[in-house]
């Protein structure tokens, strides 16, 4: 950024200050009166508040008499019994011990009950002069507290003391300058008065969150430390540090009113420059041109709500309920420590329009800032929109690459979103999988953090993979139309009522599973092209994505009745066959997050009462319609079981199955397994995954050693993984034929014909699934080669760079005859 332009930027800074005071001054003076109709009722209840600090206020001339006193606190122990209800995080360290101090943010004995209560639940000894407060009426008073402590520490080697901070949060969301009575009770930075606090405990008692964190040792300190006082300091520097942050981390920053953030943003240079711009364009005046900013602004803006969010809460909770027999949420705990220091950009796999709504309610339910979130624009419907944006939705056009305005506009507006430091949440693929497979992923929000993090890189940025699966989507049906080519449905409020109907049906399970986190500063250089690094970035939060998921009991169901004959198996070798496949997961290179708890009898159980198989006697069974269902929840997994089927598969039809020959077969392949379904590995390392794969499978029987041969077994497990991947080298097979018999071909019409024969081939062979006419996956094959030069585009026409004789043979071999036999008939009709 130029001077010119920093001070630009300055001005409009200050220009803003001075915008927000004259707003604030006026709302002052509108809200005057009704501030007084309260004072006498204030002045009454602070004459009772007097006599029972709800919240550390001054001390009273005149104390009370000790048996009233009593009284007095018994009864407000009651009173928070009825009107407090806790969520207690971090009860690991919650214990007792002489040595043991806890540290609460602000003096209030409310806050001081509640950690004594929790300490009783949890059976801890826990005394009340253990608990120091590290600020009284909003001045620090940590450091006399600390003072004898400190200096027994730097004389006396062998004492122990440790420091436990303690936060407490009632509501625990962001305020909005909108509203005074909001202010007044809500939890924000500000802890207000008296009448605040007891508004807080009356309003939010019930969303109260009490936050143990890990633990400060003093002796640890008291290193570089000259003195005692030196020791104090540093102790009440950082645990008055670690509660802004925790306070932050958990409320998230101050909220200006909505329209002068959009103001700011109007002010900014470079959007000030693509409104020109837009002027020159449409050849329309500057003001024509500055509404339709403010108009487009307008419909991107979140105007959240943290009445809103909190209404939304208990609902989702009954919601969840309703459809799901659990959500079982994994990994929160990893980010927890990460959110006092960096902001969060959540990057969600998208299957249902339950993704974001699933997020937003477990990172509230477990005490974290909830996300602003890009929704696409037809989401704003009407009534619905609206309750979208005061949960945090930032609307956005699918499309904006050809409205540079409206580029800057999205730009900045996540910009400024991220210099307050506020959580985003963004769906990286763009949209949802009809397939059940990961899509690529696309990098235009993700480049504009980026881009973002560019230009303030001072805030340390972390992108948080998740990955959410389900046993059931709700948008199941709609999914198979239109994988068969019916048109999507637009978005409609008559819509949303009409599917209220799912309320009706259950689910079965929901996991949400956060993934290792990528930290901007480890792997974006500052002095390299964005565009570039954003993609490479990209499609490693996709492998992280995979890498969290779990197993879920409708994928293992579709991994094992998919690839069987007429998808039917007896019940009881399903039930073996799917403890068989778990097991061999868990010891797999590329382990599941978690697997389900429940026994395979009940998952077939549960299936069936959803609707998903069928029972018939002793025989499990899938019906047309619920096979090709089922392909959604195995392509959720298939990235687990590719490799250990594709292994199997080589030694099988191998004329000659070495390991050293199996492994070079495994890493010419691997590649483009690699851009389908985004596995874990760099080639280089390959060699090494694929030897301690195939110990895995000879150690649990699937593969054996005849002399200096590998054989594979004849087991379900062994057939049932073969025949799961043997769909994916006919659709790479089908590709090369084709060229090979062609020559030369339009890419669009190369795609259309190997879509076309991958139908026939699966109707022929397997069952009729439009899944397995997925352009998607053929394009990113087809990418994938031309970035390897093993295809060249010369005058719109695709062709080989390279001889493929040598591996069509091979794939041959590894094919079946009739299937080969099928694919040349058909190319001759």
């Amino acid at each position: 950024m130029s001077d010119a332009e920093r001070m630009e930027d300055l001005e409009s800074r200050i220009a803003f200050q001075e915008d927000t005071l004259d707003k604030l001054n006026d709302v002052v003076s509108r809200q005057e009166l009704e501030i007084e109709r309260l004072t006498r009722m204030i002045k009454i209840i602070n004459s009772q508040l007097k006599q029972l600090d709800l919240g550390g206020g001054d001390e009273v001339a005149d104390e009370p008499p000790p048996l009233l006193m009593s009284l007095l606190h018994l009864l407000g122990r009651v009173l928070l019994r009825g009107l407090v209800k806790t969520t207690l995080i971090g009860d690991q360290w919650l214990h007792g011990g002489s040595r043991v101090r806890y540290v609460l943010e602000t003096d209030r004995w409310s806050h001081r009950q509640l950690l004594l209560a929790q300490a009783r639940r949890a059976g801890v000894q826990l005394q009340p002069s253990q608990i120091l407060c590290a600020r009284h009426n909003g001045q620090s008073v940590l450091p006399e507290q600390l003072d004898e402590a400190c200096r027994l520490t730097r004389e006396d080697p062998e004492y122990r003391l440790t420091l436990i901070p303690v936060s407490v949060f009632h509501g625990r969301l962001p305020i909005r300058e909108t509203s005074w009575l909001n202010l007044l009770y809500a939890e924000s930075w500000d802890q207000g008065g008296r009448i605040g606090r007891l508004l807080q405990l009356l309003v939010n008692g019930r969303q109260t969150l009490v936050h143990i964190d890990c633990p400060l040792h003093l002796q640890q300190l008291r290193a570089n430390t000259e003195d005692s006082n030196a020791l104090c300091r540093k102790a009440t520097r950082l645990l008055l540090q670690h509660f802004h942050s925790r306070r932050q981390a958990v409320v998230g920053p101050d909220l200006s009113h909505r329209r002068t953030l959009m103001s700011l943003i109007l002010r900014h240079p470079q959007v000030r420059r693509a409104i020109a711009g837009r002027a020159r364009e449409k050849r329309e005046s500057s003001l024509e041109s500055e509404r339709y900013a403010a108009a487009a602004l307008d419909g991107i803006a979140a105007d959240f709500s943290p009445v809103t969010a909190r209404m939304l809460y208990p609902l989702f909770n009954a919601v969840w309920r309703r459809l799901y027999n659990e959500v079982d949420i994994r990994g929160l705990d990893s980010i927890r420590a990460l959110a006092l220091d960096h902001q969060l950009v959540y990057l969600p796999c998208h299957r249902s329009h339950m993704d974001y709504l699933l997020l937003s309610w477990a990172l509230y339910r477990h005490g974290l800032m909830l996300p602003h979130i890009a929704a696409g624009e037809n989401l704003d419907l009407p009534l619905v929109g609206a309750i979208l944006k005061r949960g945090g939705a930032i609307f956005m056009r699918r499309s904006f690459q050809d409205d540079a305005l409206y580029q800057a506009l999205y730009q900045q507006y996540l910009a400024l979103m991220s210099r307050h430091g506020h959580a985003l949440e963004y769906f990286v693929e763009g949209g949802r999988s009809r397939t059940g497979r990961l899509l690529p992923p696309r990098t235009g929000l993700l480049g504009m953090t980026l881009d973002g993090w560019r230009t303030s890189p001072e805030r340390p940025v972390a992108l948080i993979p998740v990955w959410i699966g389900y046993d059931r989507v709700v948008e199941a049906e709609n999914y198979q139309r239109e994988l068969e080519g019916e048109r999507k449905r637009s978005e409609s409020l008559g819509g949303l009522l009409g599917a209220l109907k799912i309320l009706r049906q259950r689910f079965g399970r929901a996991t949400l599973s956060i993934g290792e986190p990528l930290l901007l500063a480890d792997r974006f250089d500052l002095k390299l092209e964005t565009r570039a690094q954003a993609r490479a970035i990209g499609l490693q939060i996709m492998a992280r994505i995979n890498a969290a998921a779990t197993l879920t009991e409708s994928g293992m169901l579709a991994c094992a009745l998919l690839p069987q004959p007429a998808q039917r198996l007896e019940t009881e070798r399903l039930e073996a066959l799917l403890e068989a496949l778990s097991a061999l997961a868990c010891v797999l290179p590329n382990a599941p997050a978690g697997i389900p708890d429940r026994r395979p009898r009940l998952w077939i159980e549960q299936a069936r009462q959803r609707g998903q198989l069928e029972i018939d006697g002793a025989m499990t069974q899938l019906a047309a319609p619920q096979a090709r269902e089922m392909t959604f929840y195995r392509n959720n997994l298939l990235h687990f079981f590719v490799l250990p089927g594709l292994c199997l598969l080589l030694v099988r039809r191998s004329p000659n199955p070495l390991p050293q020959l199996v492994t070079r077969m495994l890493k010419v392949l691997y590649p483009y397994l690699q851009a389908e379904l985004f596995l874990p590995w760099d080639e280089t390392g390959f060699t090494k995954v694929a030897a301690l794969l195939r110990r895995r499978l000879i150690e649990r029987g699937l593969l054996s050693l005849d002399g200096r041969h590998l054989v594979a077994g004849e087991c379900d497990t062994a057939l049932a993984l073969m025949r799961s991947v043997e769909p994916l080298l006919l659709r790479y097979y089908l590709l090369f034929r084709l060229l090979e018999r062609e020559g030369r071909l339009p890419p669009q019409s190369l795609v259309e014909r190997a879509l076309d024969l991958a139908r026939k081939l699966h109707r022929e062979f397997g069952f009729d699934s439009a899944e397995y006419a997925d352009r998607r996956v053929l394009e990113t094959f087809l990418a994938q080669l031309l970035d390897r030069g093993i295809l060249v585009q010369r005058e719109e026409l695709l062709e080989t760079a390279v001889d493929i004789g040598g591996l069509m043979r091979q794939a041959r071999q590894l094919l079946t005859p009739r299937l080969i036999n099928f694919i040349d008939e058909q190319l001759e009709a």
